[in-house]
């Protein structure tokens, strides 16, 4: 009779305590994809939201690099190394700011630049050297080829989609991976409750 009523190891107080240890896991992932979602079907805002947020953390990186150069001045320090290169990014930055159109397109040429130089080293690293299963890096690099000649032929045009689409597959695949690893640690809880 005891063993009808008896409790399930994930039910009552041990269940609410690991519902705690994997639940808000699993709703931040799906929250997560949700706006990955939503970046990924207004690309053009989350564009340029990206570029303004990518223009505001330069200009302050730069602040500090610059109010960290005087500190380092006095130590001994790279002085006019940390300036410069301070003055640099807070011009940058506050450039990005002034004309978040033109720092988007700039950001959609420097990825497509990135694509096709990192695409470029895995196709002729991988047909060098031939290790096991260089025909994976060597697919990796002709697409990392294409999508760069694809953005440039398009460009001004790609630097519309191109930023917002890539953040939003990001997000989006932050979130998948927050709810699969919430689900994984479930599993893991389950399994350990049940064992003797």
């Amino acid at each position: 009779m005891d063993t009808q009523f008896r409790r399930d190891p994930i039910a009552g107080e041990g269940g609410r305590a690991a519902s705690a240890a994997w639940g808000p896991l699993f709703v931040l992932g799906v929250l997560m994809a949700i706006l990955g979602l939503v970046a990924l079907g207004s690309s053009f805002i989350t564009s340029m939201v990206s570029v303004i947020l990518f223009g505001a953390l330069l200009a302050g990186t730069g602040i500090a690099e610059i109010i960290s150069s005087f500190r380092v001045r006095k130590s001994g320090g790279p002085f006019w190394l940390y300036l410069l290169n301070g003055v640099l990014s807070t011009v940058v930055g506050i450039f990005v700011l002034m004309n978040p159109a033109a720092g988007l397109g700039a950001l959609t040429l420097l990825l497509a630049g990135y694509f096709f130089a990192s695409g470029l080293f895995h196709v002729v690293t991988s047909l060098m050297d031939r290790y096991p299963k260089w025909g994976w890096d060597f697919a990796y690099g002709a697409i990392s080829i294409a999508l760069g000649v694809i953005i440039m032929a398009q460009w001004p045009i790609s630097a519309v989609w191109l930023v917002g689409t890539l953040v939003g597959i990001s997000i989006l695949m932050r979130g998948i991976a927050l709810m699969a690893g919430s689900l994984e640690l479930r599993r893991a809880m389950r399994s350990v409750s049940v064992s003797p």
